[in-house]
């Protein structure tokens, strides 16, 4: 995500959302302020529709997955993102009945570049731990076969694992789900 912050000093939410369902680009919202963001190279979007396809597949019927067009609420912070991919397990929470807007997501995804990664592992990581149905984080690496996981405990606390190489098998626990590295990079190039 390139970090350009809008001209306007502040929004409101409301006028965040009226402005995005106008705009062409996407754009996150913190604290009141608006930050464009950048396009995704091709192994960005393809690893993104692999895990979108995976998980929508493997559990029909019982979670949806959302591609990037799905913003976040974080209520805590005033912040609205969007996740490379989005997971929902049960009903559904919308944001004030916007259908673009998701309140209680179990899963995250991001997809990693040189200019996101710090941001998505320190910042918006963060963030998302105030969303209470949150429970796992996936950091996806579009240069190599390698994924971080993050699965809160029970206790509140975070295990960290990490999958790597391309015939890596991980378990998806927030949704119990298992998955190779093959078919995350399925038609990736490095």
């Amino acid at each position: 995500m390139v970090r350009h912050v809008s001209l306007q000093e502040t929004y409101t939410p409301a006028e965040y959302l009226d402005r995005e369902e106008r705009s062409e680009e996407r754009n996150e919202f913190v604290g009141g302020k608006i930050y464009a963001m950048a396009g995704g190279t091709d192994a960005h979007i393809q690893i993104s529709f692999n895990l979108t396809k995976i998980i929508s597949e493997k559990l029909r019927g019982k979670c949806r997955a959302y591609q990037r067009e799905m913003k976040v609420r974080v209520e805590k912070g005033n912040a609205f993102y969007y996740p490379d991919v989005t997971v929902v397990c049960g009903e559904q929470m919308f944001y004030q009945g916007c259908r673009d807007v998701i309140e209680n997501p179990i899963l995250l995804v991001e997809v990693l570049s040189n200019s996101t990664k710090e941001y998505d592992k320190n910042d918006k990581f963060f963030a998302y731990q105030n969303i209470g149905s949150f429970k796992e984080y996936l950091l996806v690496s579009q240069d190599k076969y390698a994924v971080q996981q993050y699965i809160r405990q029970p206790d509140g606390n975070w295990k960290i694992k990490a999958t790597i190489g391309q015939d890596g098998d991980m378990y998806i626990e927030s949704v119990g789900l298992s998955v190779s590295l093959h078919e995350i990079y399925d038609l990736v190039d490095f």
